[in-house]
């Protein structure tokens, strides 16, 4: 059963720490650095410190690959699923996950990780979100990606993170709208002059979109998202 789940990307199980240690590694061009919980031990009565050196390991994967790979993260978060992670002026890379917890249980674990900024990575983080019931639905892009963008942007001014592009074009809040119960092709006109995209979940070739209706979105109606941001649908 495994086998044939993998290939759809189920079944998998790892832990946070191994999450973000692969999403490092990447980052650091391909070579592993052995995870540290603390970066230093004070003496509170001597106050003598001891440094905690970080340990490098193999390289685990090539440079030519991490450099793809984040290339790739980097296009999640420009025109992807993780669309909502974007913080202005900043080259973000990153992945949005959204999986079943259990069989038929109605419930999910929803996920993003990334990496800033791809121009010289400093910072990684990841977002476990378990069972999440909010308006914003439980998709990695909808709920986890826009905490995602809320870290980056207060941890990247105080790390003094050089900005890739003063100039990038501001984006827009919009407000979402209830789309449930129109028909794709009505949806899809009401998102575009919101300047909003739609993404229907497993869409078939040669789709009826005039008379297929819609039974679900995320995120839901009146959370505000950035313009350009998808709105995944369910029929």
């Amino acid at each position: 059963m495994n086998f044939g789940t993998i290939a759809f990307g189920q079944r998998f199980e790892v832990t946070p720490i191994q999450m973000i240690t692969m999403v490092s590694t990447i980052a650091n061009g391909g070579v592993y650095i052995k995870p540290r919980v603390v970066k230093a031990i004070i003496d509170s009565r001597t106050k003598d410190v001891q440094e905690i050196q970080p340990v490098t390991k193999e390289r685990v994967i090539s440079e030519e690959t991490s450099k793809n790979v984040l290339s790739m993260m980097e296009s999640v978060v420009a025109d992807g699923t993780g669309r909502n992670a974007g913080v202005v002026g900043y080259r973000i890379g990153g992945k949005t996950g959204t999986s079943e917890d259990g069989v038929n249980t109605g419930k999910y674990v929803t996920s993003f990780i990334g990496v800033a900024p791809i121009s010289d990575p400093s910072v990684a983080i990841l977002i476990t979100l378990y069972n999440p019931t909010g308006e914003g639905g439980h998709q990695g892009g909808g709920v986890a990606a826009p905490i995602g963008s809320q870290l980056f942007r207060e941890i990247l001014p105080y790390l003094e993170t050089v900005k890739d592009n003063e100039n990038v074009e501001i984006l827009n809040e919009v407000e979402v709208p209830n789309i449930i119960g129109k028909t794709i092709k009505e949806a899809s006109q009401i998102l575009k002059d919101l300047k909003l995209e739609i993404s229907v979940n497993n869409e078939v070739e040669g789709m009826d979109n005039e008379n297929t209706i819609i039974t679900n979105q995320t995120p839901k109606q009146g959370v505000k998202v950035n313009e350009a941001s998808k709105i995944y649908v369910d029929y």
